[in-house]
């Protein structure tokens, strides 16, 4: 009998520690996770142009180092340094009193050198009369007629040379070669300048005004495989490719041009091309030398997604953005994506304008766990 409460009571213990037990362990387990809260939105789908944004510099389309063609000293200078001058304008003088004392002592040998014609052509025809009468001989009538061909070719050295002084002196004017804005005076009134060595001061014309930039290899293929789609692409081609502008304080691309320029082969040492594109600057305000952002259209209009920065994620190189699938779970879908379009970016693979995409609380997301989506347009 005693032996036989002593099995109940540890019949019954037991029960009641496994009743205790199974509380125990429903009180421990976790509860459900609620869903996460995420705004999301469909991408836009736009009919764009894509560009492409580089960076290069200004410079002049011509540019004249100004020296003199004749050596002397500077007697006058005729223009304020930095101001606008127009092709034959005045600039130097250089003292032209050496040069025309020059042109003067020419001018004495060419009147002799007529005098001496004038005289061996009368000598000539007096002895084509006296040959008739055998008063002289032919030996002499030809010495005549050859002093005759002296004195036209000395003449005409004599005038050969005072071409040459007047030329001389012409060039002790110095004027603009081309038009453009100069540069400050290299050399003073007073001081000795050498022919064809002495900068005097430089012409650079500001408008219009041209931009250069480098094009990678792959930036090059794209842009010339697009714009020339369905067409044989080549440099024969007609089709003008515009270029915009932009200074390092502006905003944008306010400055229109188009490029009329590309380097006939890519540098094997940085595997990029020098592209050329040309602006009117007709305001004079873009000036050479200084730094410019340039974009141009990578493709032709055509239908494309964009969605906003905020929505893409990085894991190293790889880009993706977090679609919402049709049970409120979370998938990954990895993007190849292009430039900025009006502060959205461009995809062009991996979304379609179906696909619900977080564009907020992306880094709160995780495989596996359950959304809350709140949708907005964006």
């Amino acid at each position: 009998m005693q032996i036989k409460h002593i099995i109940t009571s540890t019949l019954a213990l037991s029960l009641v520690a496994i009743v205790s037990g199974c509380s125990e362990q429903e009180a421990s387990a976790p509860a459900p996770q609620p869903a996460l809260p995420v705004t999301v939105a469909t991408p836009l789908e736009q009919t764009i142009t894509e560009y492409a944004e580089f960076t290069g510099r200004l410079e002049a389309v011509e540019m004249v180092d100004v020296k003199p063609r004749v050596s002397g000293y500077i007697q006058s200078i005729h223009f304020e340094e930095g101001q606008k001058v127009k092709k034959g304008d005045l600039l130097f003088v250089i003292d032209q009193r050496p040069f025309q004392a020059q042109v003067n002592r020419r001018k004495a040998q060419v009147s002799q050198a007529d005098a001496a014609l004038s005289l061996a052509k009368a000598n000539l025809k007096r002895s084509k009369k006296l040959i008739t009468s055998q008063a002289i001989s032919q030996e002499e009538a030809d010495i005549r007629n050859s002093e005759a061909l002296q004195a036209e070719a000395d003449l005409a050295a004599a005038n050969a040379e005072l071409e040459a002084v007047a030329l001389d002196l012409s060039f002790t004017k110095v004027t603009a070669p081309i038009d453009g804005i100069a540069d400050r005076h290299f050399v003073t009134e007073g001081n000795l300048v050498t022919g064809d060595q002495t900068s005097l001061t430089t012409l650079v014309p500001h408008h219009p005004i041209y931009a250069y930039y480098e094009v990678d290899e792959r930036s090059f293929l794209r842009g010339v495989r697009q714009h020339f789609e369905g067409e044989q692409p080549g440099r024969g081609s007609d089709v003008q490719i515009p270029a915009y502008l932009g200074l390092d304080d502006e905003e944008g691309y306010p400055h229109k041009g188009v490029i009329d320029f590309a380097s006939n082969q890519l540098d094997p040492n940085t595997a990029t091309m020098t592209i050329r594109a040309r602006f009117q600057n007709e305001n004079e305000f873009l000036t050479p030398g200084l730094f410019a952002r340039i974009r141009v259209p990578a493709s032709k209009e055509k239908e494309s997604i964009l969605i906003p920065d905020t929505a893409i994620g990085s894991d190293q190189t790889i880009k993706y953005v977090w679609v919402v699938a049709a049970d409120n779970t979370p998938e990954r879908r990895h993007l190849e994506l292009g430039p900025k379009h009006d502060g959205y970016r461009i995809v062009r693979s991996g979304l379609s304008t179906e696909d619900r995409i977080v564009i907020k609380g992306i880094q709160f997301i995780r495989p596996g766990i359950t959304l809350a989506p709140q949708e907005i347009e964006i």
